[in-house]
């Protein structure tokens, strides 16, 4: 794709990005009264229809994030990264469907439509390994991991499906361009260190810690297994460039035992990144970025509406929410 398409593309990405919610309205959401108020003001918002299309909160932050993948496989002309985009997707089905059938069920979950998996591919190769192939080959890899877990505990199955979600990441947006190609990097940098800090005092070995880690991080994880042994972890993050603050909440949040303030500052983090792509307008990066920045705004609506539903107050919704 050329970078007079790209440009074109990114006009047009322009116009979708005025449908993301504005620091006022985060600012509402985050000091609403109660969950009935959270939806009361995206319902005003351009989340609205969808809520009246979708009849609840979650279809429709699932339908907010399909759409903006479906815009932008109309707007890129690179195949690859369409599908790659889309193949983030099937991630998420298989993550649906294989902790619901290994806990048990029957696999009757709510799944977002086909990225380039059938979800019924998904379903059927979980008891017929003969015809795992139809799968990629990560997914392949992963299921095989899954299977050979004796009992695996929700633990053991987030930690596989999130190797399967980082490697797809770093697979597509890893190959772009700085800053998105960046991105992969940064978020299991930071993934890892709130894996040790969350883990340090479970009586784990530096080894089991290291097996709840991802590869691809600026640090090892037998380094951060190794930080999180000699009480050093925060000083270690603070090490790279740019992770100052995180890594100054990192160390707050080994004293309190509340990694909140470690996750918002990774959010930050996030956001700054997404907002450095969506400027260069001769490269994929507005598409990636408007991709990924509705990706996180539903995450932190989910985040607001749980915290309101459980009564959390505005001030500590504040402190884990980024926004406003």
């Amino acid at each position: 794709m050329s970078g007079s398409s790209y440009a074109y593309a990114s006009g047009r990405v322009s116009g979708l990005e005025k449908s993301l919610l504005t620091d006022r309205i985060w600012n509402q959401l985050i000091t609403a009264e109660d969950r009935d108020e959270v939806l009361r003001i995206l319902g005003d918002s351009w989340y609205g229809n969808l809520l009246q299309a979708e009849g609840d909160l979650d279809g429709a932050l699932r339908s907010a994030v399909c759409r903006a993948e479906e815009e932008l496989s109309e707007l890129s002309n690179d195949e690859n990264f369409t599908r790659g985009i889309l193949l983030r997707r099937d991630v998420r089905n298989a993550r649906y469907l294989w902790k619901n059938l290994a806990a048990g069920g029957d696999g009757d979950v709510d799944l977002e439509p086909a990225g380039t998996v059938q979800p019924e591919d998904l379903k059927r190769v979980w008891g017929d390994s003969n015809i795992v192939d139809v799968l990629p080959v990560q997914f392949q890899d992963s299921l095989e991991e899954i299977h050979d877990l004796h009992s695996p505990s929700a633990v053991m199955l987030d930690s596989v499906l999130d190797r399967l979600a980082a490697k797809v990441e770093s697979e597509i947006l890893g190959k772009l361009e700085e800053p998105v190609g960046s991105l992969p990097r940064v978020k299991i940098e930071l993934r890892n260190f709130l894996t040790a800090a969350r883990y340090r005092s479970d009586q784990l070995t530096p080894v089991a810690v290291e097996e709840l880690m991802l590869d691809g991080g600026y640090h090892t994880p037998s380094e951060i297994a190794e930080a999180a042994r000699v009480s050093g972890l925060a000083a270690l993050l603070g090490e790279k460039a740019g992770f100052e603050a995180a890594a100054s909440a990192l160390e707050q949040g080994l004293e309190s035992g509340s990694f909140l303030a470690f996750q918002r500052e990774s959010d930050l983090i996030t956001l700054a990144i997404l907002e450095r792509a969506a400027g260069n307008m001769f490269s994929p990066g507005p598409l990636a970025a408007y991709v990924l920045r509705r990706e996180l705004e539903a995450s932190h609506l989910k985040m607001i509406a749980a915290g309101k539903a459980a009564g959390i107050d505005s001030r500590r919704l504040s402190a884990r929410v980024p926004r406003g």
